[in-house]
């Protein structure tokens, strides 16, 4: 059995990291022992993942022996790839020690260049060990200078989204395309809370990262308001606020919790209950059962489009362009992007497009979905045939 490390994981309190993690072990399976480096192992432990059989930290203890000589080394001068190397020495190690070594940080080039990783990279090349930049989007105006040096250190990159795919090709990568691997993880359907009209609940997600990257981000909020008071006035349906991601610099109940603060008296508008206990999984299952979604985060988005929920993306990246291109041919109307949403017309006109196709879409999405994921024992092959 072929040992693979899964690298640069932030950790499961990000329900989008979770499903990679989740779906990537079931995809491998049997055929494979999994290991885990993540930033947060304690957590990610108590999440439970199933089909990974270890999980390290990424960095070294604060008070290790390796710290003690960073800080040292640190005064008097030592080269700073040393000092990252030493800091990120379990991944390197356990990296060295395995037969193929997966990045797993889908969005991690979409921001800047990755020092760390092009530390680490570079230690197991040396190695000889086979690198996969695994489910990635890439911001094709990044892949220039270091970063485009680091991305031909990886064996195979296999990217989840065309527009990705295109700009690798341009650069001579060796990239192939397949969905993000958490179109194929399964669900988990808790019992509905209190609030929850069965066929007539529609979904919201909002993040402090996308109200960041909006113009204006208190307007940005506001359209949102807006939004949610608009399903009130114009439908029966209850509005379900629905977190993905918990991460202490980027809580979505920051963002969420300020909508519930101005519907506090209406019952028809609904916090996803105790929403830090549950899995990727099971708030999956919360999403399928959604009449409609609206969502900043483009992995509760993966939960809606491969349950066949119809869904507005409010994105600010290449992932969420890229994911809908690929889905229906064209994102016009499936997305927003946030540095272009001018206020709640907009908004509440995207929504109202939305819900005047969903049962269009949801059959749409049924049929699409099986050939969309399709080929997965085809790229399970190409990853582990490089470990021969």
């Amino acid at each position: 059995m072929k040992k693979i490390m899964l690298y640069n994981h932030g950790g499961c309190e990000n329900r989008g990291c979770e499903a990679i993690v989740r779906s990537t072990a079931a995809l491998f399976g049997e055929k494979a022992a999994l290991s885990l480096t993540s930033l947060t192992p304690k957590v990610d432990r108590e999440a439970g993942l199933d089909g990974v059989k270890r999980i390290i930290s990424s960095e070294i203890a604060p008070y290790s022996i390796r710290r003690i000589i960073n800080s040292i080394g640190f005064r008097l001068g030592i080269p700073r790839e040393q000092e990252i190397a030493r800091k990120h020495g379990t991944v390197i190690d356990l990296g060295k020690a395995s037969d193929v070594c997966l990045s797993i940080g889908g969005d991690t080039y979409c921001y800047k260049h990755q020092e760390h990783l092009q530390v680490i990279n570079g230690r197991l090349r040396r190695a000889k060990k086979p690198l996969v930049l695994w489910g990635c989007s890439v911001e094709p105006d990044i892949m220039e200078g270091e970063t485009l040096e680091d991305l031909r250190a990886y064996d195979l990159i296999v990217a989840r989204e065309s527009i990705t795919e295109a700009a690798m090709k341009e650069k001579g990568l060796p990239v192939i395309r397949w969905c993000d691997p958490a179109f194929t993880m399964a669900s988990e359907e808790l019992a509905l809370p209190d609030g929850w009209l069965e066929g007539r609940t529609i979904g919201l997600n909002v993040s402090p990262l996308v109200l960041r990257k909006a113009k204006d981000a208190d307007a940005a909020l506001e359209a949102f308001v807006s939004l949610v008071r608009h399903i009130l006035n114009t439908s029966d349906c209850a509005v379900a606020l629905i977190p993905h991601v918990f991460w202490e610099h980027d809580n979505d109940l920051d963002a969420l919790g300020s909508i519930k603060a101005r519907f506090a008296d209406e019952p028809r508008v609904l916090m996803l209950p105790d929403a830090r206990k549950l899995t990727a999984v099971q708030i999956k299952g919360y999403i399928k059962r959604l009449s409609a979604l609206v969502t900043a985060r483009t992995h509760a988005s993966i939960a809606a489009y491969s349950t066949g929920v119809p869904t507005l993306v409010i994105g600010y990246s290449v992932k969420a362009k890229g994911i809908a291109r690929d889905l229906f041919g064209d994102e016009a109307g499936h997305l927003i992007p946030v540095q272009e949403l001018a206020g709640e017309t907009q908004l509440i006109a995207a929504y109202d497009a939305l819900m005047a196709r969903a049962k269009t879409e949801h059959d749409f999405l049924k049929a699409r979905i099986p050939a969309y994921t399709a080929g997965q024992e085809e790229i399970v092959s190409a990853i582990l045939d490089l470990a021969k």
